[in-house]
């Protein structure tokens, strides 16, 4: 008899329990609707991102697209699916549409900073909105995260200071280009390259690579600080020997500074990188463009350097280790070799390493 008793109030209690919790649960649907729909909507969202970066992943553009807005519609603060979205838009050149979405990503995240960057990129190159890509380069930089470390995992901090190099770079280009729409105000557009070589110079404290070297060069070389232009040209030539812009400029360098022997010396190596790329208009320009400089060289009376000349004395030619197969330039091991040698280093690297007299 106690036992039934027990086991009465016992099932009792459990059923009062559960019918007041599931009450409560009523209760907390009808005062937190709001917060329950948000909810259901923000995993509905989470899942079309997730098959929208499935689709992305595999270069499905137009279905990704689909996707991402899809999940907008549920979860309209979904920052990742709007950068995404805005990457694909700046593939299809729809430039307008890669803003706006560029732009709301950073209103939900503002230190966002890889957006920021692609965002300012945008309006520079495309937009040519130069003037506010800076801002938002200044923005991106100046937006630092809570360093986080742990070992063999994240160093946020090392992605940081990639990310600014990237900045300051994209910095530079900017200002360049601002240099080049003053039209013959010559003082506002130096001051805009000088600007231009302190962001490349910022750039080059966390990343080196030939790029920002190319442009550093560029820059001082329109600034005609022909010793900082050489320098930096060589400097890019010693990181990818086998990109003709550095050689062929320097080239141009050296001509105008009536250094025509080691001028025709780096014409030489952009001609024959361009023959060996194949591409015979640019090649047949730049052979245009040295006739004129070893002219020059004769006119000056530097008749010895006419051809190159090793150690030995003996002329020193690549001509032996080149052949033409069906048409096409090709290049023996032999020649492989002297060029990791060769053309990593530049024509009068010791003149523009020196420092300059007092």
């Amino acid at each position: 008899m106690k036992q039934k008793i027990f086991e009465f109030f016992k099932n009792t209690t459990v059923r009062i329990i559960s019918l007041m919790l599931f009450m409560l649960f009523l209760l907390s649907i009808f005062l937190f609707y709001d917060v329950y729909v948000y909810q259901v909507k923000k995993c509905v969202g989470f899942y079309w991102v997730y098959r929208g970066d499935k689709y992305y992943k595999k270069n499905k553009t137009q279905h990704a697209i689909d996707c991402y807005k899809k999940a907008l519609t549920y979860y309209p603060e979904h920052y990742r699916a709007r950068y995404n979205l805005a990457n694909i838009y700046v593939v299809y050149e729809d430039y307008y549409s890669a803003l706006e979405q560029y732009s709301k990503a950073l209103e939900i995240k503002p230190d966002f900073m890889i957006a920021r960057i692609d965002y300012a990129l945008v309006l520079s190159s495309a937009a040519f909105n130069h003037d506010k890509a800076i801002s938002e380069y200044k923005k991106a930089i100046e937006k630092k995260p809570k360093w986080i470390y742990i070992p063999f995992f994240i160093n946020n901090r090392k992605t940081y200071n990639y990310n600014s190099a990237v900045a300051y770079y994209n910095m530079g280009l900017a200002y360049r280009a601002k240099s080049l729409l003053v039209g013959e105000n010559k003082f506002s557009a130096r001051e805009y390259l000088r600007l231009s070589v302190e962001a490349y110079k910022k750039a080059l404290k966390n990343l080196k690579n030939y790029e920002i070297y190319y442009n550093l060069a560029l820059t001082h070389q329109l600034l005609e600080n022909n010793k900082d232009a050489g320098r930096n040209y060589c400097r890019a030539i010693e990181l990818e020997p086998l990109r003709y812009e550095a050689h062929y400029n320097l080239a141009i360098l050296l001509r105008d500074m009536k250094m025509y022997r080691d001028s025709v010396e780096e014409f030489k190596k952009a001609g024959l990188i361009l023959d060996i790329d194949g591409d015979n208009i640019k090649t047949r320009y730049i052979y245009d463009v040295l006739s004129g400089v070893t002219q020059k060289m004769v006119l000056s009376g530097d008749y010895d350097y006419l051809a190159d000349k090793d150690e030995s004395g003996k002329q020193s030619s690549y001509e032996d280790d080149l052949t033409y197969n069906g048409g096409k330039l090709a290049i023996s091991s032999k020649f492989d070799r002297s060029v990791s040698k060769s053309y990593s280093t530049c024509a009068a690297k010791e003149f523009f390493e020196s420092e300059d007299d007092e």
